[in-house]
């Protein structure tokens, strides 16, 4: 199977179906308002010409068929219906936490002990990590007993994986792997963004015949409505008609997609036995992939697997569950997989096994460690992205993964990380800390900090990107505090290192949406020429913090710039490339759009990988790079990764 060919023509097939989408809602408009304008002309007691009108030239008429009267009645309809999809649009601004929620989904706490959820959230936290990407919070649909999984959210920052209680009771560890780096890729490639729009769009066709409904109702109460009631039925035909397309042409894209995420799910794990397995589970197990929660209509479409039974192969979210095995396992049986009780036993024995292997491999990674940080040794990064994020996992100190777990030990580890190594500093630090009022931290800070110390370099990012979902428990309030505290660390030196600001911004980034409101400026920009400078400013610290020597610095920043077809721009001398004016550079880079967005970064990673390597300077800045742009961060291939 050509995964990539796969991928292409899924993006292709993508594109002439969202823009039948917005040709069926057009359509349905103009018709509407043809209903309206009837329905005027009905009430005003002017019956005699209709006919007549239609005979004739509608639009040349005194009547209520006239271009002034046509242009009003569109306005009127595209106002309603563009409320109606503004007003969905609002209620899931705050990203994939809402759909979880009105789908009865309760967040898994980072730090639970239960070995199942335990199970699911050391997968997430594995396919983060390969991904490049922090690690979002995971919900349980604990009612939910059919096999189903689903990303959901406006972007990468307010991402969430949801899960249901047949998943995690019936998959097997490599089986969530798929089913989890199958909604990952939904993520990757852009397709939360596009559903949660197919959700808003879907809602505005759907409440023509609600307006419709309502008219009915009203107009069959009194006689003398009764031409109400009959532009109420009007109404509902229309909205029926909208929900028939909507639905159709909704279902023809969701389809096309789960075809490119599971393609991308076996180009991401490595392994098609994963994914195949969890679809021949589903197959085998008698609830199937079915949901229960009395709102999977508008969100069938973002689900793993089918979550509504539909009669009709034109109304299935979802492909055929043979094809896709097919798909994936072009020489599957047609056997499905039947298992009983003993799953759950067997999972359990499965994790003790990998807890077995991974403090064995937490041995062999402190004797690499050491030899890197020694200078006699480097870790390559294969081409399996799970057991680099395993040993990336693997290399931070039990006691800072465990602390990474629960809010105030995730807050600890954030000022331990910007504590500085002078000793009055560091005191003048602990101070603010304890004026903050919140009760043990400092007191954790002080446990934390001499771990945080020994910390070899090359684990301050995974260990950020683990901690933020535990980040994400804090209430509003103390968000607040402790965003105003983080600022207060870095500026107790007067002066903000690159470090430090990537710090700052990842985690304000993905707290922001849990808290704050959206505050990113609308795009401005969608060439590279108009952003030339910012682009080499950015492009020139990349080339030199990744680079020892100026002639490698040189190629690797005129390969970033060819990348993106500025040929006009030049590497900037080391006194020019300032931290305070790459940082505003970076948010200007956040304005362009998303398709620039997605140019610029690939431009960045071809600087990166002129040498072979990858620092960890340079790991963090094109991460928090990605971060503030909202874009998710393309794929270092064939790089070592330098500790």
């Amino acid at each position: 199977m050509n995964f990539f060919e796969q991928q292409d023509k899924a993006r292709r097939n993508t594109g002439w179906l969202v823009f039948l989408f917005c040709l069926a809602v057009l359509s349905l408009i103009l018709i509407t308002n043809l209903l309206v304008g009837i329905a005027f002309q009905l009430l005003s007691g002017d019956t005699t010409d209709i006919a007549a009108v239609y005979g004739s030239s509608p639009f040349e008429s005194p009547g209520i068929f006239s271009w002034r009267n046509f242009a009003l009645i569109s306005l009127a309809v595209g106002g309603v219906v563009g409320c109606a999809i503004l007003y969905k649009w609002w209620q899931l601004s705050s990203g994939g936490k809402a759909v979880a929620e009105s789908l009865g989904g309760v967040r898994i706490l980072p730090d639970s002990e239960e070995p199942n959820e335990r199970l699911v959230l050391n997968v997430v936290e594995e396919m983060a990590l390969a991904s490049g990407m922090p690690v979002p919070p995971v919900y349980l649909m604990a009612h939910e007993m059919g096999i189903n999984a689903f990303a959901a959210g406006n972007t990468p920052a307010d991402a969430v994986i949801g899960v249901t209680q047949g998943s995690i009771e019936h998959f097997k560890r490599d089986e969530l792997q798929g089913v989890i780096a199958h909604e990952f890729s939904h993520i990757l490639n852009g397709d939360m963004r596009l559903n949660l729009r197919l959700i808003s769009l879907l809602h505005g066709i759907v409440f023509i015949g609600q307006v419709g409904e309502l008219f009915a109702r009203g107009g069959s109460d009194r006689r003398s409505d009764g031409r109400v009631a009959l532009l109420g039925f009007g109404l509902m035909i229309i909205g029926w008609l909208g929900i028939f397309f909507g639905k159709l042409i909704k279902s023809a894209v969701s389809r096309q997609r789960e075809f490119l995420a599971d393609a991308s799910a076996v180009q991401f794990t490595r392994n098609p036995e994963g994914i195949a397995n969890a679809l021949k589970l589903i197959g085998g197990y008698s609830p199937g992939s079915e949901i229960n929660n009395s709102h999977r209509s508008e969100v069938s479409h973002l689900f793993f697997g089918q979550a509504i039974s539909s009669l009709s192969s034109l109304f299935a979210t979802h492909p055929p569950i043979v094809d896709r095995i097919l798909r994936v396992d072009p020489h599957w049986d047609g056997n499905f997989l039947y298992r009983g009780n003993e799953t759950r036993e067997r999972k359990l024995e499965e994790e003790q096994q990998k807890n077995e292997e991974k403090r064995q491999r937490v041995q062999e990674a402190a004797a690499i460690g050491a030899a890197v940080m020694t200078g006699t040794g480097e870790s390559a990064l294969t081409d399996n992205s799970l057991s680099a994020a395993r040993e990336k996992i693997d290399q931070i100190p039990e006691f800072l993964y465990e602390q990474a777990k629960e809010s105030l030990g995730a807050m600890s580890i954030c000022c331990s990380l910007l504590l500085h190594s002078e000793g009055d500093l560091r005191q003048k630090q602990l101070e603010m800390i304890k004026a903050t009022g919140f009760q043990g931290l400092e007191k954790e800070v002080l446990k934390t900090a001499q771990a945080v110390d020994n910390l070899q370099e090359h684990c301050r990012l995974p260990l950020i990107e683990l901690l933020l979902p535990a980040l994400k428990c804090m209430s509003a309030e103390q968000y607040k505090q402790f965003k105003r505290l983080l600022m207060q660390l870095i500026r107790a030196d007067k002066k903000t290192d690159l470090f430090e600001w990537c710090l700052f911004q990842l985690v304000q980034h993905y707290l922001a949406g849990e808290h704050e409101p959206e505050l990113k400026s609308a795009p401005r920009y969608k060439t590279p020429g108009q952003i030339g400078d910012e682009y080499a400013q950015i492009l020139s610290a990349v080339a030199r913090f990744g680079h020892e020597d100026e002639e490698t610095a040189e190629r690797a920043f005129n390969r970033g710039a060819g990348a993106v077809s500025l040929y006009n721009i030049h590497l900037l001398p080391a006194e020019e490339c300032d931290v305070q004016v790459f940082i505003k550079a970076v948010n200007v880079l956040g304005l362009g759009y998303p398709l620039l967005q997605r140019r610029l970064l690939i431009g960045l990673c071809r600087c990166i990988e002129h040498d072979g390597k990858l620092t960890t300077t340079e790991r963090e800045l094109i991460t928090t790079i990605a971060a503030i742009m909202g874009c998710p961060l393309p794929k270092l291939e064939h790089l070592d990764e330098g500790k």
